[in-house]
């Protein structure tokens, strides 16, 4: 599906408002969220309200970042993955103290009582002005424990047992500080909370959350913590956040952990409830932060807006995750990879969302639920397990937007300067590099020059709306005596493929099979109709060849509005298996299966399994792509695996098979959906073998092929179009648009 800013803008809008509505109970009251460690999802809401190639340290390595432009965006500039820090000081890992030389605070009722030195008592208020460690008993029902120490002092407060209630501003409010290591004692249960108002300098919008830090935060150790942020967040850091251990329970009013920097974790157990983001750093001012780095942990979240959320770059190296969004699930304004851990995501936007590109190496991800499974301009699945359940797309390549809520852009159309979310632009974070690389442009070459754009057309420039179609999603009116009820336009002459109605075989030619050409027909193509230009639909009419597409676009003309040769679904490796309301694999560019599995099913009337913009090359691995007929597609020209796209009915859950000539099983997976026809490529079937597809009782024999041909066994463009044009030169690629000679 082509994406619409202004329908998905309106979508979201919808979900979130739904979100927050849904969680609105969640949030209301006091939360009893005393033992809960995480788990799963539902465990959680019932305790808590509920082929880039792997760095070493487990890290992901990319490149530098996306690269080139995108409507005034300079991608580039926005992120640069070997300038960040993924790894952990000792000191974030060691949660140990020394009990004797530690400083002893006593909460009790609305005061407390101090013994040794760096602490203060006035009134309610417990002031820590001083280097040291600092463990923390009792309960304090209306105050808060404030650091302000000099700011290269690093401070150790050890929760031992400890309740802070604050009802006008945060219970842990850290003000100044290098670093500040909260430690959860073990076996101990420790609570801070906060209240629906604060007592706010004028002018002022911050503090904001029931744990409060200007300075680098890390938490640790192996006790449980509950977090009520009543006000807004649960934890905000103004630096890095740093999760080393603990068992954490978060209900927020909106975010439940919030680094601007960084948030970073590598362990611990997580139940989150927020109305906002569960999970979130937001500096989009620095390219070497604003990251989400996970090495380990268990999650469970429920969250008003999106699962986790980067500015930049969202990294998934471990843990094992529940994430239940109103939102997308897993988003990044600008990239994302996962080398390994097993996420589990429902979402009512998209399971996983960066704007430029997505990296696959390892681990498991599963969307049980969502609009669409994945969609950035590039997807690579080098490696892991990806399963997709979406009520539209399940992969969706789609050209990178940079939308006001992620930046503001000049609008004179150059890459304008982004504008932070908070007023600490300048602020820094934490120490070291992290590993950089090489990524999937380099290994392929990508970056050539591209074909010519139509005169006035900037690059990456979706076109003007055609005349009578308005910026509002609208299409244009239908022609004149036709409704606007779905309605197809009229066909050729003697031929109604909108009535189910395919053209007549051949005399000898078996279901499946692919027709021969005509005498005296070799290297010739069909003349066209007068007046229709090489490469186009000839106006008001649907060419016939079963109603299939040539995979050169759908939405008014030769390539869709948001084509871009920018947009890639790579499938190296790994097992990818779909199944979609929508098409399967939407490319707005090109596909590649180079290696691995990809198995695909789409239910949607007008969708199919395999949709592309300019080509859809095979060079290995097994594909299995089932769905409708009316829109199919076949690989293109420059694949060197044979493959077919065979004619076939099927029921929903009908195992299917691809067999030899001899009988032997080549690839075989069930459908989840009723299906009319297969795209598939296997390894064993050479050049012009003839091959079965079995779907229960029904069998049809194909021949495989690496050039794409019209008919049932190969099904290709429609009658009368011109046969492949050269897209240009994809530094390397051989793929050209899909248009297959028809036959006559």
């Amino acid at each position: 599906m082509l994406k619409t800013n202004e329908t998905m803008g309106a979508c979201v809008a919808r979900r979130r408002a739904w979100g927050r509505g849904a969680l609105a109970v969640a949030l209301a009251g006091s939360l009893a969220l005393a033992g809960c460690t995480g788990g799963t999802f539902e465990e959680a809401a019932e305790g808590a309200g509920e082929k880039s190639e792997q760095g070493q340290s487990g890290r992901a390595q990319g490149d530098s970042g996306a690269t080139g432009t995108t409507d005034g965006v300079d991608w580039a500039s926005l992120i640069d993955i070997p300038g960040m820090d993924f790894e952990y000081s000792d000191r974030d890992k060691d949660a140990s103290y020394d009990v004797a030389s530690a400083t002893n605070i006593a909460l009790s009722g609305q005061g407390a009582t101090v013994s040794g030195e760096g602490a203060a008592v006035e009134g309610a208020t417990v002031t820590i002005s001083a280097a040291g460690t600092y463990a923390v008993t009792g309960e304090l029902t209306a105050g808060s424990l404030v650091v302000n120490a000099g700011d290269q002092d690093k401070v150790q407060i050890v929760l031992s047992g400890a309740s802070i209630r604050n009802e006008a501003g945060p219970a842990l409010n850290i003000q100044q500080a290098d670093k500040v290591f909260v430690t959860l004692a073990d076996g101990t249960q420790n609570t801070l909370a906060d209240g629906a108002s604060y007592e706010l300098v004028e002018g002022e919008d911050e503090p904001n959350a029931a744990l409060y830090s200007k300075a680098d935060l890390t938490i640790n150790g192996t006790g449980a913590l509950s977090i009520e942020g009543n006000y807004c967040h649960g934890v905000n850091s103004k630096d890095d956040l740093v999760v080393t251990g603990g068992a954490i329970a978060v209900v927020a009013k909106e975010d439940g952990l919030r680094g601007k920097d960084c948030v970073k974790v590598a362990d611990g157990s997580f139940a989150i409830t927020a109305g906002g983001d569960g999970v979130k750093s937001s500096n989009d001012e620095d390219p070497t932060r604003g990251f989400v780095s996970i090495d380990g942990g268990t999650f469970a979240v429920e969250a008003g807006d999106e699962g986790f959320q980067a500015a930049t770059y969202l990294r998934l190296a471990g843990g094992d995750a529940q994430i239940k969004a109103a939102d997308h699930a897993l988003r990044s304004d600008v990239e994302a990879a996962m080398t390994g851990g097993t996420y589990v995501v429902e979402a009512g936007g998209k399971g996983v969302n960066p704007e430029t590109k997505f990296t696959m190496d390892g681990g498991t991800f599963t969307v049980t639920g969502c609009e669409e499974g994945i969609e950035a301009q590039e997807v690579i699945v080098n490696n892991g397990e990806l399963n997709i359940t979406a009520s539209d797309d399940g992969i969706n390549a789609a050209v990178a937007e940079r939308d006001s809520n992620d930046a503001t852009i000049d609008a004179s159309g150059d890459a304008g300067s982004t504008v932070g979310q908070d007023d600490h632009a300048g602020d820094q974070g934490g120490e070291g590099q992290g590993d950089g690389g090489q990524g999937a442009d380099a290994q392929n070459g990508r970056g050539g020059q591209r074909s010519e754009l139509p005169d006035g057309a900037e690059s990456d420039q979706a076109p003007e709306p055609q005349t009578g179609q308005n910026g509002d999603s609208a299409m244009p009116e239908p022609p004149a005596g036709q409704n606007s009820d779905d309605a197809m336009p009229e066909p050729p002459a003697g031929f109604g493929p909108q009535n189910g109605e395919r053209p007549e075989r051949p005399e000898d030619m078996e279901e499946g099979q692919m027709p021969q050409r005509p005498e005296g027909a070799e290297g010739e193509r069909p003349e066209l109709p007068e007046g229709v230009e090489p490469g186009r639909m000839p106006d008001g009419e649907q060419g016939g060849g079963f109603g299939a597409r040539d995979g050169r676009g759908g939405a008014g003309g030769p390539m869709g509005a948001n084509a871009s040769e920018d947009c890639l679904i790579q499938i190296n490796g790994g097992v990818v298996t779909i199944n979609a309301g929508g098409d399967a694999v939407d490319s707005n560019g090109y596909v590649e299966v180079t290696g691995g599995e990809l198995v695909g099913a789409s239910s949607g009337a007008g969708d199919s399994a395999l949709d592309y913009e300019y080509g859809a090359t095979v060079t290995g691995g097994t594909v299995i792509l089932a769905g409708g007929a009316g829109m199919a597609e076949t690989f293109s020209e420059g694949s060197t695996q044979p493959f077919a796209l065979v004619s076939l009915n099927g029921s929903a859950n009908t195992e299917l098979s691809v067999e030899s000539e001899s009988g032997e099983v080549l690839a075989r997976c069930t459908v989840p959906v009723s299906f009319q026809c297969v795209t598939l490529s296997v390894p064993g079937l050479a050049e012009g073998a003839t091959g079965k597809l079995v779907a229960g009782d029904a069998t049809t024999d194909f021949t495989a092929s690496t050039t794409p041909s019209g008919g049932m066994g190969a099904m290709g463009a429609p009658g009368g179009m011109e046969a492949p044009r050269d897209r240009g030169d994809r530094g390397g690629r051989d793929a050209q648009a899909s248009t297959p000679e028809a036959t006559a």
